[in-house]
């Protein structure tokens, strides 16, 4: 009993380095010692026990494993304060063959041109297929198989993630921070008569200071804005790697699987849009809150569309284990909505390999849902993660 007591002890007092990212720390090039490659992996598997209903009939949920998914990564020091990083999806929910999600080129000193450094001090050239850094909530998503970022299993609701070709500048110092940046809008731009009119904008204005060695505070407000006569901006369904809540609401009669089952959101293809994003995030001590307030408008093949997004997350973190709490709600300003509330926790184990487990309970209401309007679904999720 004794020897229980301690092993229990000495695990809730082991301490995992764990501190949530944002926009990566700008690079020392005084750590540059020579060309060198990186190759990083991400594995993740979900036990899923969840059990849905509606009015309509839908697939029996089976109580099993998912799909295990998997990325592989490579991260190259090319030259002082110069990277580059690549990601491929070696195994998805919706493609089981391997391909590249996306990679990028960061700057943060220019050997080439000595006299910028002064000014590189305080900016980061970001360029390559990416996420824009639009709003906040993309650093608490899963992607395909990272998911340590992610301290639940599903991501949000309404989910902005896409991989679109674009430059981006930000601007660094003393806490404050400013971002303007420019995309083609889509993932595929270029077939056929398939192209845009024009570029799409995000711009992100903040403030991320370490108040004192107990207290953290973050707040920004971002813009993503499509001009008039695009050929579809993708933004919220741009994630091709799926969704993580399998088969959730799909009905009996639906030939395939919806791979983004358990979202909500205005997909893809806006050909006029504004959309801002604020954020809000505080850590004391092992508490750590975090906000969304998102409004868009736009227009989809020729029908207007009006979202709001909501959400609060609370953590609290203990050591290599954390506990908390979501609550997501959407609605598209007609009458329609959707709220999710999660409950779970975690276990670092290491740094590299966490255990989740994840009840959720999402609910539809709305004549935008059809078939599935006033259904439900909920449940538990464990998952398995390494990532290194």
């Amino acid at each position: 009993m004794k020897r229980f007591i301690v092993l229990i002890t000495a695990a809730f007092l082991s301490i995992v380095s764990f501190g949530q990212q944002f926009e990566q720390a700008k690079i020392d090039p005084v750590t540059f010692d020579k060309v060198k490659v990186k190759v990083g992996a991400d594995f993740a598997i979900q036990l899923q026990m969840l059990d849905h209903e509606a009015d309509v009939e839908l697939i029996d949920l089976k109580k099993n494993f998912n799909l295990p998914t998997a990325n592989l990564s490579l991260t190259t020091d090319l030259a002082p304060g110069i990277q580059l990083y690549m990601n491929t999806y070696l195994s998805s929910r919706h493609h089981n063959e391997a391909w590249v999600e996306g990679g990028y080129l960061i700057i943060d000193n220019m050997p080439f041109l000595p006299a910028a450094n002064n000014i590189m001090k305080y900016l980061t050239i970001k360029a390559g297929v990416m996420m824009p850094d639009y709003g906040d909530a993309h650093y608490f998503r899963s992607n395909n198989a990272a998911v340590l970022n992610n301290p639940f299993v599903g991501n949000w609701v309404m989910d902005a993630f896409t991989t679109n070709p674009g430059l981006e500048v930000m601007f660094r110092n003393n806490g404050f921070l400013a971002l303007v940046g420019a995309n083609n809008g889509r993932m595929n731009y270029g077939r056929g008569g398939d192209l845009g009119e024009d570029l799409v904008f995000n711009w992100k204005l903040g403030y991320d200071k370490n108040i004192n060695e107990d207290l953290r505070v973050r707040a920004t407000l971002s813009g993503y804005h499509v001009g008039e006569g695009h050929s579809g901006s993708y933004l919220w369904a741009g994630d091709r790697a799926g969704a993580r809540y399998y088969n959730v609401m799909q009905t009996a009669a639906a030939e395939a699987d919806n791979f983004r089952s358990g979202r909500w959101d205005p997909n893809s293809g806006q050909s006029e849009m504004n959309s801002y994003m604020a954020n809000v995030f505080v850590q004391f001590h092992g508490l750590e809150v975090f906000g969304i307030y998102e409004n868009m408008k736009g227009v989809r093949r020729d029908v207007d569309q009006h979202f709001t997004q909501t959400a609060v997350q609370a953590l609290y973190r203990l050591g290599s284990f954390y506990l908390g709490t979501r609550y997501n709600h959407v609605s598209d300003n007609d009458g329609s909505e959707v709220n999710r509330t999660n409950i779970g926790g975690g276990w670092f184990m290491t740094n590299n390999v966490l255990v989740k487990l994840d009840y959720v309970n999402q609910k539809y209401d709305g004549p935008a849902h059809g078939e599935i309007d006033g259904g439900k679904f909920n449940g538990v999720v464990l998952e398995a993660a390494i990532s290194f």
